[in-house]
């Protein structure tokens, strides 16, 4: 064939963490073995066909945490990664104002940016499903003309409503299907912190967790830090320039504190 072909495989560090980890999240040899085999395939066909095949993966999670942990980060070479970032104030208030005009909803400029400092990290999808949900309110209530007032309702009765959190669902059924049970406490631990804590966790009471999850008999074979990492990598989390971490989504942080919060004292002062 004369012209390359893309060959585009969605989700596939779901697909290789499952490889790997079973449905028991462990890591063993024979698991290993065949997520090595698989992504050798990958590997070599990548290389031996480039120019006539490119090959593009995506994921709700990131690859290189999961190739991290096993010890098989190399596979990971023949791919340049590309981080589709959240949009601009700008855009997504542009984007919200026309889709309104479209939908025949009059929301102003002043508006549509609330909606964005609602939500501070503007993923399209959130954007939209903000959106549907304020266009619905609108429509219950027989008006067109959104306010500020039913950005606030919409916010804390829809989207960290009942609604909200099964639509959010899915963002701990991943995080729990990357690092498994054990892994999945720490970063519970971690993410109710900042969560319950103005959306930070400091330095300090990321030293607190380590050295408590370290020192339990049964503890996670992988470090507090390594799930750390997982974190800020799949972008739950951002490194402050003091060194504190801090929530990147506003909805996520207010999502996980209404789901999690409760009267949440971390474990190692329980």
């Amino acid at each position: 064939c004369s012209r390359p072909v893309v060959l585009a495989i969605d989700e596939l560090p779901i697909l290789v963490n499952r490889l790997l980890k079973g449905d028991d999240y462990r890591i063993t040899t024979e698991r290993k073995e065949a997520a090595d085999l698989f992504l050798s395939f990958l590997r070599k066909n990548g290389q031996a066909h480039k120019g006539n095949v490119c090959i593009i993966v995506s994921g709700s999670v990131g690859l290189q945490p999961i190739l991290r942990q096993a010890g098989l980060s190399a596979h990971a070479n023949i791919f340049s990664s590309y981080e589709l970032k959240p949009w601009s104030e700008e855009t997504a208030a542009a984007c919200l104002v026309a889709l309104a005009e479209s939908y025949e909803v009059d929301l102003a400029e002043d508006v549509a940016r609330e909606i964005c400092h609602r939500l501070r990290c503007c993923v399209p999808h959130h954007l939209q499903q903000f959106f549907d949900a304020l266009h619905e309110y609108l429509g219950r209530h027989k008006r067109s003309e959104a306010t500020l007032d039913d950005v606030e309702h919409v916010y804390l009765h829809d989207m960290l409503g009942s609604v909200g959190q099964i639509d959010l669902d899915h963002y701990e059924q991943r995080l729990r299907e990357t690092l498994g049970d054990n892994d999945y406490r720490i970063a519970l631990e971690l993410l109710t912190d900042a969560a319950t804590s103005g959306g930070m966790i400091s330095n300090e009471s990321i030293q607190s967790h380590r050295d408590y999850f370290s020192s339990l008999p049964n503890r996670s074979s992988t470090p507090a830090s390594d799930v750390l990492d997982v974190l800020v990598h799949d972008g739950y989390l951002a490194r402050q320039a003091n060194g504190d971490y801090r929530f990147v989504s506003g909805l996520l942080e207010d999502w996980w504190r209404a789901r999690h919060g409760g009267n949440f004292v971390p474990a190692y002062r329980r």
